[in-house]
């Protein structure tokens, strides 16, 4: 294993530029050990083996290297959902069922529940990066829930009056407890079976929570 490895977080690809890898693999270390306010641009410099000087042409503060690291997890998130694109209109509620999955798997991770308790503590003095952060993460996600959206009313299998609603839904069931237990130290992170289950029953629940109202009907028939 490269140096570069052993410093890359585990959630995150390689990056074409193995300078850029290290700089952003120490930034991580060092935000997470100090928070982002506590951090200094030349700890981070050194812990990369680079110039402050190369630091700073390359990233202009330490919110630029936040958000770097940010957009740099959104974009392995994309690599790892590409593949459902082709299957949602054939399969919409697979499609939902993996997408749950994926997002809470990504969530879970401890980097990124790390990442979610270093946004909080500094939300309050650095706006920005909460605004950023929401936009990486819950805004990220609107553009495939559409596509989910779509096919699961063509094929009849849910009735959408209010895409915001079933977006705030996805998020908020999918997230439930566990997250927040999980952020605030009360659970450890869980396994992915875990996962796989938490999601699937979450997904399950927004599929009746939005079923047409005949379908609806029959579950309640059926469960009486």
């Amino acid at each position: 294993m490269t140096a570069v490895e052993e410093t890359r977080p585990r959630w995150l690809p390689a990056l074409k530029d193995p300078r850029n890898e290290a700089i952003l693999g120490a930034a991580f270390d060092v935000f997470e050990e100090k928070g982002l306010h506590g951090a200094t641009m030349l700890e981070i410099a050194t812990r990369a083996k680079v110039s402050k000087e190369t630091l700073y042409a390359r990233f202009d503060s330490k919110e630029g290297l936040f958000y770097a690291l940010l957009a740099w997890g959104s974009e392995k998130a994309a690599v790892d959902l590409a593949a459902l694109d082709d299957s949602i209109d054939e399969d919409p509620v697979g499609a939902l069922r993996a997408y749950g999955v994926a997002c809470l798997s990504k969530m879970m991770q401890a980097e990124s529940i790390e990442v979610h308790r270093i946004v909080v503590s500094e939300a309050r003095r650095m706006p920005e990066v909460a605004r950023v952060f929401d936009e990486f993460t819950c805004q990220a996600a609107s553009a495939m829930i559409d596509r989910v959206v779509d096919a699961l009313e063509a094929r009849g299998v849910a009735r959408m009056e209010d895409r915001a609603g079933f977006a705030e839904a996805f998020i908020g069931l999918l997230r439930g407890n566990l997250h927040h237990h999980v952020v605030i130290g009360i659970l450890p992170v869980p396994t992915d079976a875990e996962v796989q289950a938490y999601a699937h029953r979450a997904m399950d629940w927004l599929l009746r929570i939005y079923a047409p109202p005949a379908s609806a009907a029959a579950a309640r028939a059926a469960a009486a």
